[in-house]
């Protein structure tokens, strides 16, 4: 089933078009604004590449947004207008004269790099404060490996000079502990 929007109808309640509706749909195409009907077919007749929504940085063929798609830096999509026509229109434009479009392409890109750049530093920052903290309890542990092996050491020490002293049995019991 589906539900019309009573603002394109000029009804007071939505229009529900059931099985064998189709021609309750093809009046609702009629009826419709033509600004509404926004399709890959009449996008270049609609929207022209000076138009702020299209992407300028794609126009150019440098939108990060773009480029770095499937990488670990992917940004999503772009919020503006892709469309290979539109980048078609403006080459063939720009031949003739020129939109400065780079300057838009440029300062977008700028402003991409600034906040990589940000990213970066907080990920260094972070980077260091674990590696910090993991050199201090390495640094602990290794204090702790040296303790132990100087208590060993000084038990060896005690065990043997009783050994040579003859207390066999006494450095025997220091030797299992």
């Amino acid at each position: 089933m589906l539900i019309l929007h009573r603002r394109y109808l000029n009804l007071r309640q939505p229009l529900q078009i059931k099985r064998g509706g189709l021609r309750a749909l093809d009046k609702y195409s009629e009826l419709k604004p033509a600004e509404s009907s926004f399709t890959c077919e009449n996008n270049r007749f609609q929207v022209k590449f000076s138009d702020p929504k299209v992407c300028k940085s794609f126009l150019l063929s440098c939108c990060p947004n773009e480029i770095l798609s499937s990488t670990r830096m992917d940004l999503g999509e772009c919020p503006k207008i892709h469309d290979l026509a539109l980048r078609a229109d403006f080459e063939k434009a720009s031949h003739t004269r020129d939109y400065y479009y780079d300057i838009d392409a440029m300062e977008h890109l700028q402003g991409f790099i600034a906040d990589c750049d940000r990213r970066t530093e907080l990920a260094k920052q972070r980077l260091a404060e674990t590696q910090e903290e993991l050199s201090a309890e390495v640094a602990q542990k290794a204090n702790k490996v040296h303790e132990l092996a100087e208590q060993i050491g000084k038990k060896l020490a005690r065990a043997e000079q009783l050994g040579a002293e003859g207390f066999v049995e006494e450095s025997m019991k220091l030797m299992e502990e």
